[in-house]
């Protein structure tokens, strides 16, 4: 096939088939029909000699093909659509981002930044997906994703990672718990109920050596409840400690170290290399650095003052 007898306009249906597995959501984002996004769909069909996208359970679900070219036919329109941006201009800006925040990371950095854009770049939309480690790390690799936020497995060496910060866990009790003061010993603490979360394989294998088995009072499927569950009941809960922190006031909540040794764990920002030329994409990857730089001092801040008290 010569490149001379594509229509470019098949692969920006493409790719919009990509990101909303749906035509009428598809045409709608490029502001095309429904029949007109079907005929497109025929036409790439036939270029690429398979189906593409196959109907199943009402969504539009890419073929293995698919996924293939869907990195490249995204980077391709990308730097096509850059040659016609002469400036730069956040005012002005008009820009769609993608972001997958792992488990509990929107908590704390997606109201920051969208104080921010809507200070600096109003034009600017954000599409946050709620996602796990590994189905961030399919949609990078689809470009379903423009980044992902938490603990992303390393699966790809065309990704770029930057460690926003380094968070632990900590414990969470509500203020005025009979059995929990300033500090908690072990004991203490495993003769206490909890809340089970998503996390808590975490922290019963490094009880498992101890010999402690918690007891369990309820289980919570989103570890954003688990505060509010704390609050109201004498449970413990467990949350990574920049979570604890955003609902502590809120909750009423104490937050101290758990009473054993547990490793931290790295909070990374990753993106996909062929984006970075992309001026948009540059300035959200500085933005959301700034905002963890931020974050990162109030957490450190915090810490040596509940040291000290």
């Amino acid at each position: 096939m010569h490149i001379r007898s594509l229509d470019l306009n098949t692969l920006v249906v493409f790719r919009a088939l990509m990101q909303h597995r749906n035509v009428t959501n598809a045409a709608v984002e490029i502001g095309l029909s429904q029949p007109a996004v079907s005929h497109a769909l025929r036409r790439l069909r036939e270029r690429y000699r398979d189906r593409l996208f196959v109907r199943l359970g009402g969504m539009m679900q890419p073929t293995d093909r698919a996924v293939e070219i869907a990195g490249d036919v995204a980077e391709a329109l990308k730097r096509i659509e850059a040659t016609f941006q002469d400036d730069f201009d956040l005012a002005t800006l008009k820009h769609k981002f993608r972001i997958g925040f792992i488990d509990f990371a929107a908590i704390f950095f997606l109201p920051s930044l969208m104080e921010k854009i809507g200070m600096e770049a109003p034009g600017v939309d954000v599409v946050a997906e709620y996602v796990g480690g590994p189905a961030a790390a399919q949609l990078l690799q689809t470009r379903d994703l423009d980044f992902a936020i938490g603990v992303v497995p390393p699966v790809s060496s065309a990704w770029r990672r930057h460690t926003l910060f380094l968070d632990k866990f900590v414990m969470i009790a509500r203020r005025g718990h009979p059995e929990v003061g300033q500090r908690i010993t072990l004991r203490k603490y495993a003769e206490q109920r909890h809340v089970r979360t998503p996390v808590c394989h975490i922290i019963d294998r490094a009880l498992e050596g101890r010999g402690v088995v918690r007891k369990f009072a309820v289980t919570a499927d989103n570890i954003v409840s688990v505060p509010f569950i704390v609050s109201r009941s004498d449970l413990l809960g467990v949350m990574p400690s920049a979570g604890a922190n955003v609902f502590a006031e809120f909750c009423k909540l104490k937050v101290m170290n758990l009473p054993f040794k547990l490793d931290t764990y790295r909070i990374d920002l990753v993106w996909h290399r062929g984006s970075e030329k992309d001026k948009a994409h540059g300035w959200m990857a500085r933005t959301i650095r700034a905002l963890a730089s931020d974050l990162d001092r109030y957490l450190a801040t915090r810490e040596r003052t509940e040291t000290r008290g």
